[in-house]
């Protein structure tokens, strides 16, 4: 549940999921408007008070469903899963590529909607990846990797899909 800021109204709102007593999925909105609440500052913290009390309400609770926390790391071994939706280790970072234009990507994801795309022929194969790594370690607020891991991550992926770089004129 995220606070927004509306600056050409200068108000602060938020919206809070809850069920109706028939199960059905709605929301609560509420603005804080600054001049009401005598600053920006003071609207702001009207409408984290607001939000937070509305956490305690079972049927907030019920509409949130499992909250759990984004992670950055799949697994801690280290080893790439089986199953090859995840070939880094790093959750949300994923690779596409495309004949039309010949090239690649690296995306990356986080909460709904969020999404962005980094070009392996702007930026290099490891450059792309790296930048990836970087915005999804800012969206899920968790220390970036260092150099070596991260290059280890990549290099150890590169090396199993050199053909496919290749393939696609991307050079490792």
């Amino acid at each position: 549940m995220y606070i927004y800021r509306n600056h050409g109204g200068e108000f602060w709102w938020c919206a809070v999921p809850y069920l109706d007593r028939h199960g059905r999925r709605h929301q609560r909105r509420r603005s804080f408007r600054d001049r009401r609440y005598g600053s920006r500052v003071a609207a702001l913290q009207e409408a984290r008070r607001w939000r937070d009390a509305a956490l305690d309400d079972p049927a907030v609770r019920a509409a949130m469903g499992d909250q759990r926390p984004l992670k950055l790391y799949a697994a801690d071994d280290g080893e790439p899963p089986e199953d090859g939706r995840n070939p880094f280790g790093l959750v949300g970072v994923t690779v596409t590529f495309r004949d039309k234009p010949l090239g690649g990507n690296f995306s990356v994801t986080a909460n709904r909607g969020r999404k962005k795309w980094f070009s392996m022929r702007r930026y290099g194969g490891y450059g792309a990846f790296k930048r990836a790594v970087i915005q999804r370690c800012q969206w899920v607020g968790v220390p970036v990797p260092e150099e070596q891991e991260l290059r280890r991550r990549y290099d150890d992926w590169a090396e199993r899909n050199r053909a496919r770089l290749r393939r696609y004129g991307l050079e490792p």
